[in-house]
C-alpha cells in the first residue's frame, strides 16, 4: 500500500527511487524494501518520505480504508482538540525531551498524530466489524 503510493508520487514528480533514496539519505535497497512491502518504514521515516514527496504522511493511508465521513470528521476534531491544548500558551509552552516545541515540531507532531489516529481507527474497524459486514 505505502509502496504503491510512493511509486505513484515519484512518477508524478518525475523522480526515481534513487533520487528519493539520496534525498532521504537511505540506501536504495532500503527504499526498495519499503516499496515492495518487504520492509515497513517507521513513523519518522514516513514523515521524511512525505516531506520529500511533498505530501502529508496521511497520504500513505489507503483511500479505501473504510473510513467514512464521520470517522474522518471525528479524527480531525480529535487532532484539533489535542493540538489546541498543545499550542495553548496560557498553560505554558509545549516541551519534548526538555526542549520547547517550535512551529515546525508542532506541525510534524500534528501530522504524526493524524496518521496514528487514522491507523488506529482503521485497525479497530477491522478488528471489531463482524465478518458478514466486511467488504
Amino acid at each position: 500500500m505505502i509502496g504503491e503510493k510512493i511509486k505513484t508520487r515519484l512518477k508524478e514528480l518525475g523522480l526515481t527511487q534513487k533520487d528519493l533514496a539520496i534525498t532521504l539519505n537511505i540506501s536504495p535497497s532500503t527504499l526498495s524494501g519499503y516499496i515492495t512491502g518487504y520492509r515497513t518504514p517507521d513513523i519518522n521515516t514516513i514523515s521524511m518520505i512525505a516531506n520529500a514527496l511533498k505530501v502529508k504522511p496521511s497520504y500513505f493511508l489507503d483511500d479505501n480504508e473504510n473510513l467514512n465521513k464521520k470517522d474522518k470528521k471525528d479524527i480531525a476534531k480529535d487532532v484539533a482538540s489535542i493540538m489546541t491544548k498543545i499550542k495553548r500558551k496560557e498553560d505554558g509552552p509545549a516541551y519534548y525531551n526538555g526542549v520547547e516545541m517550535d512551529q515546525e515540531d508542532a506541525d510534524l507532531f500534528e501530522q504524526a498524530l493524524e496518521f496514528a489516529l487514522r491507523s488506529i481507527k482503521i485497525e479497530n474497524k477491522e478488528k471489531y466489524t463482524p465478518k458478514k459486514y466486511r467488504k
